[in-house]
This record gives C-alpha cells, sequence and structure tokens, in this order.
C-alpha cells in the first residue's frame, strides 16, 4: 500500500453492529463518523476505536455521506455503512493494491447479503458488485434522498474479496426498515417528474416476487429468502404506490 487510506461511515444508533465494522478497520489510516445525533451508545464506540466524529441533523443520505466524504483528509476512501463488515481476505486486497501504479480511480466491492443471520450465497444480492472505494479527486456522491450514488470520472476496476451487509436481524425492524425505504423511494421518483399507472402498482407485488424469488434464485436461500422475496416485492409495491398517490394529489 502506497497511499493512505481513509473510511467515512454515517450512522444513526448503531450500537448493536457498529463494533464489529469498526474491529476490521485498524489497518485505516483514517475513520470519519457522521452522526445524526444517536440517542444511543454510537458514538462512544466510534470514538472507542479512534474514529473522528462529527454531528450533523439528517437530510438525506446522499447529503449526508458527501458531507463525510469532505471530512476526510486523504485522497483514497472508503466509503462504508455501518452495517458493512469488510472480510479479513477483503482488507489483504485493499491493502495489497499499488494504487500509484494500478490505472484506475475507483473499485467495485463485492457485497453480500445477511438477512436475519443468514448469509445469502445466491441470488442478486451475493457478492452485488458496489462502487465503495475511490480516489475523491475523481469522484463524489449524487445526493439522493435513498440510496446514494458515487460518480468516478476515470476507469474503474473490481475486487474479488467480499464484504458483508448485515442489514436487520428480526422480522419486526425489517418490515420497517422497508417501508421507510419504499416511502422515501416513491417521494424522490415524484420529485424526479416520474409517473406511474395504476395498473402497474396493482401487478408490481405479484410480478415483482416472481422476479425475485424464482428469477433471482432466493428460493435457494431458504426461509430467510422467501421472506426477503415476499419484502422487496412488498417494498416495490409501496414504492410505486406512493408515486401515484402523491401525482394524484399532487402533494409532497
Amino acid at each position: 500500500m502506497n497511499e493512505k487510506i481513509s473510511v467515512f461511515i454515517i450512522t444513526y444508533n448503531e450500537e448493536k453492529i457498529i463494533e464489529q465494522c469498526l474491529k476490521k478497520l485498524i489497518w485505516a489510516d483514517e475513520i470519519i463518523v457522521v452522526d445524526s445525533k444517536s440517542s444511543d451508545n454510537t458514538v462512544a464506540i466510534c470514538e472507542k476505536y479512534g474514529a473522528l466524529v462529527f454531528l450533523k441533523d439528517f437530510e438525506n443520505y446522499g447529503k449526508q455521506k458527501q458531507f463525510a466524504l469532505n471530512k476526510t483528509k486523504n485522497n483514497w476512501v472508503l466509503s462504508l455503512d455501518a452495517d458493512e463488515v469488510l472480510s479479513d481476505e477483503l482488507i489483504n486486497e485493499i491493502r495489497s493494491l499499488d494504487l500509484n501504479k494500478n490505472n484506475f480511480q475507483g473499485y467495485f466491492i463485492p457485497r453480500t447479503h445477511v438477512f436475519l443471520n443468514k448469509i445469502f450465497r445466491y441470488g442478486s444480492e451475493n457478492k452485488k458488485p458496489i462502487l465503495r472505494f475511490f480516489d475523491k479527486t475523481k469522484g463524489s456522491f449524487i445526493e439522493n434522498k435513498v440510496h446514494e450514488t458515487i460518480v468516478v470520472k476515470g476507469k474503474l476496476g473490481k475486487l474479488n474479496s467480499e464484504m458483508l451487509h448485515f442489514t436487520v436481524f428480526d422480522f419486526g425492524n425489517a418490515v420497517k426498515k422497508q417501508i421507510k425505504y419504499s416511502l422515501l423511494g416513491g417521494e424522490f421518483l415524484f420529485e424526479k417528474n416520474k409517473k406511474v399507472s395504476i395498473f402497474k402498482v396493482i401487478i408490481k407485488f405479484p410480478f415483482e416476487f416472481i422476479r425475485v424469488y424464482f428469477f433471482q434464485r432466493n428460493f435457494l436461500n431458504g426461509y430467510e429468502g422467501f421472506i426477503w422475496s415476499m419484502l422487496a416485492s412488498y417494498s416495490s409495491f409501496i414504492k410505486y404506490a406512493k408515486l401515484f398517490d402523491m401525482n394524484y394529489n399532487k402533494l409532497l
């Protein structure tokens, strides 16, 4: 490794998982945490692992991530969520990169879904490539409400080793999380002047379930794969139902 690396994370009440994330970051030259004023022990845990913590009211995911990125001091940065944990193999792969000689300005990292404590070894969420490691002089965030996007100018590579994404540990929180993101997604589509027919809203759930459960092979992930497929399909339905409702009533 010939370049120093900063890791940045946004948090809010993450005490159940953040320590697992931070334990895998002791090799990093800098850890930046932007916390949305957590009411649990998140900040104390982050400071225990040497993170520099900034408090900021939450606006949306894109703005929060860009704020965190702006606080980093090194050019090469790794963007993580509090519920993402690097594998030892991925850490070794990142540290072995010659960032000065490699002709890449960013790297995709394979991310594997962990849902209700089940590691998904099948389906689209198994080792799904996601752009998280990049040269910040070449990249930044699109400030979306939900599912913030990194845009990098230059050539992109892909790493081989995975990180694990610990989404939720119990069914109740899984439902709440899916509804939250779905409503934000519907609002985001409305702000982009998108339209949807009532026919699409009606058929969205059954068709999405068939796609996620059968075509994406989540049936091979057992009971957890079935629950995930149901919630993912319901989430898609909620998003488009919200969009239809907002267009119908012309309300934000």
